[in-house]
């Protein structure tokens, strides 16, 4: 179909991708949605502001306000839109297919939603964290040290993070896959497609 022009007047300064659906943050804090809506994933709540990070899920939208709480709608048959009722102090989002995760002020990191690959059961100890990713049914965090922790599925090796792989600086998760950007400006890819090589 041809493009359109979503922002409504307003510039968007960060735009997240689901299954079917996509968001735009507006610089006004407004968050605007469009793409396929079976499960309301698409419907913004009409008093939803503020906002200065979203996210998108498989099926069902995610935003973080001003004040570092989690907002969310859309499918909710795992819980993944439903946000901890003690969760606050929200700096980052990542979701997966149908769970999430939320990095904290702290550097600690929460998560909730579908859960049956341990994808929502964060490593005890895990902290000092500045980047979260999720996959599928997977889950990345990066630490402040550059060492990337994974955890859930690891039927294709998405979580068998290389050894001595690092200093990272960036992470990334696709469906059944991890990237991961080196310090030095290399790439480095785990499970499908595996591989690494510079940047070109």
């Amino acid at each position: 179909s041809a493009a359109q022009q979503i922002t409504s007047g307003h510039s968007a300064i960060a735009v997240a991708a689901g299954g079917q659906h996509s968001l735009a943050l507006r610089t006004d804090g407004s968050v605007a949605a469009w793409g396929s809506n079976t499960y309301g994933q698409a419907t913004v709540p009409t008093d939803l502001g503020g906002c200065v990070v979203v996210a998108a899920g498989d099926v069902h939208s995610l935003a973080v306000a001003t004040a570092g709480s989690v907002r969310a709608w859309g499918r909710n048959n795992y819980g993944q839109a439903t946000p901890p009722a003690d969760l606050s102090g929200v700096v980052q989002i990542a979701s997966g297919g149908y769970h999430n995760l939320a990095l904290l002020a702290d550097g600690t990191v929460r998560a909730f939603g579908y859960d049956f690959y341990g994808q929502s059961t964060v490593p005890a100890g895990l902290g000092a964290c500045t980047a979260i990713a999720a996959g599928n049914y997977h889950s990345v965090a990066l630490r402040a040290d550059g060492v990337v922790v994974a955890w859930g599925q690891n039927t294709y090796g998405q979580c068998a993070v290389p050894a001595n792989l690092g200093p990272v600086r960036a992470i990334a998760a696709g469906r059944d896959h991890t990237l991961a950007l080196l310090q030095g400006g290399g790439v480095v890819a785990f499970a499908r497609a595996a591989g690494s090589s510079p940047l070109p």
